[in-house]
């Protein structure tokens, strides 16, 4: 079977959808023989990050969607849009009417749904949703306030919404985000996958907390450093470590000096042995305001038998973490109650270690054996 993926941006980032993209394709070609093509759109001669089977073929297209990013207006985006979606559009349909696949996806983070159904290449078409279906509308609302771009939002996400629900399959990754397309007749529910557990667990003694992901304002670390602000009131021997890289770093580095958090607070750069990382800590900390699915971060440390607390973000969370049981939801906001979680797990060695080796067992739920088994029970039926 050959199986294409449509990648926005490209394989450099250290990201949970990169992660869960490289694991599939790696997977399906080692394990079943499958032929995998990987095709983004923005990698521009930068290394992958994750690495990726020789036995997957990667084709860059190289587009540069984002080449003007905030230096243009509203109007000359969406101009530059339209444009980009037919160059992407055509490099496309040229190269899958090459490859000739059996199944096109598209992961739905880029421009691909504005043409995919209407590509005549053969292939059957499914989508694999990372992350809420609204986010258009949710990132809209975040960079600009007017009445025209909201208007457009509307207009992009209702487009988003009726283009997915041509698809042959629509993938989401939670029960949540499914219950969000209730009349829509094409959904499945397959969460993403790991990989690898390591044999060791966090034995949850350190005086220290991890959160990871990028530096955005949608991961909410301006909330989290508030948080552990009263935390260092009254653990002030407790440390908060942060892995991450973004936009938000420099805003976030000055919190941490305003607050005098410096001696206790650290951000540090992403690596490849986060896992390591997680041994190191005795909780995981997710402070995401929205516009989460499945994150791999929570999947991960769970692996490696951490708590987590987290706010009750859509979409993902919920579906891992049973409040009480592997960790704590609080609602998303609310940074008394998240600080207050954090020092009742700071002040039980027995809950810590309880709840993490709860988490432990739950995230076996997540092996990528188990996961790959649904996605290829779906090929077999959109095929037939």
């Amino acid at each position: 079977m050959r199986i294409v993926y449509l990648l926005p941006g490209g394989l450099f980032n250290p990201g949970g959808m990169e992660r869960v993209i490289t694991i599939k394709a790696n997977y399906l070609t080692n394990v079943f023989g499958y032929e995998v093509f990987i095709v983004t759109t923005e990698q521009m001669g930068r290394p992958t990050y994750f690495p990726v089977s020789e036995k997957v073929r990667l084709y860059h297209l190289d587009i540069h969607i984002g080449k003007y990013f905030g230096k243009e207006n509203y109007i000359q985006k969406l101009i530059r849009r339209f444009f980009k979606i037919q160059e992407y559009k055509k490099k496309v349909s040229d190269l899958l009417k090459e490859i000739r696949p059996d199944i096109t996806i598209s992961t739905l983070g880029g421009l691909d749904i504005e043409f995919i159904n209407d590509l005549k290449d053969g292939s059957i078409k499914v989508g694999e949703l990372h992350f809420p279906g609204t986010f258009r509308r949710i990132q809209t609302k975040k960079m600009y306030n007017s009445l025209f771009t909201d208007m457009v939002a509307e207009i992009i996400t209702a487009g988003f919404i009726r283009k997915c629900k041509k698809l042959k399959r629509l993938v989401v990754l939670t029960e949540e985000e499914k219950d969000s397309w209730k009349d829509a007749d094409n959904i499945e529910v397959i969460p993403n996958a790991l990989s690898f557990f390591p044999e060791t667990v966090a034995s949850c003694e350190a005086k220290k907390a991890i959160a990871v992901g990028r530096l955005v304002y949608e991961k909410g670390y301006d909330m989290l450093i508030e948080a552990w602000k009263k935390v260092y009131e009254k653990h002030p021997d407790w440390e908060l470590h942060i892995f991450g890289e973004g936009k938000e770093k420099v805003n976030l580095l000055s919190q941490i000096q305003r607050e005098n958090l410096g001696k206790v607070v650290k951000i540090h750069e992403p690596g490849k042995d986060i896992y390591e990382q997680y041994l190191q800590h005795s909780i995981m900390l997710f402070p995401s305001r929205f516009m989460e699915a499945l994150p791999m971060v929570l999947l991960e440390a769970m692996s490696c038998g951490l708590p987590i607390i987290a706010f009750d973000a859509p979409c993902g969370p919920k579906d891992v973490i049973k409040d009480g049981i592997n960790g704590f939801l609080v609602k998303t906001g609310n940074i008394e109650a998240f600080s207050a979680k954090i020092n009742d797990l700071i002040e039980s060695n027995e809950m810590r270690k309880k709840m993490g080796k709860a988490a432990r067992e739950m995230s076996f739920d997540y092996a990528v054996e188990k996961i790959m088994k649904q996605w290829i029970q779906l090929f077999e039926i959109v095929r037939n």
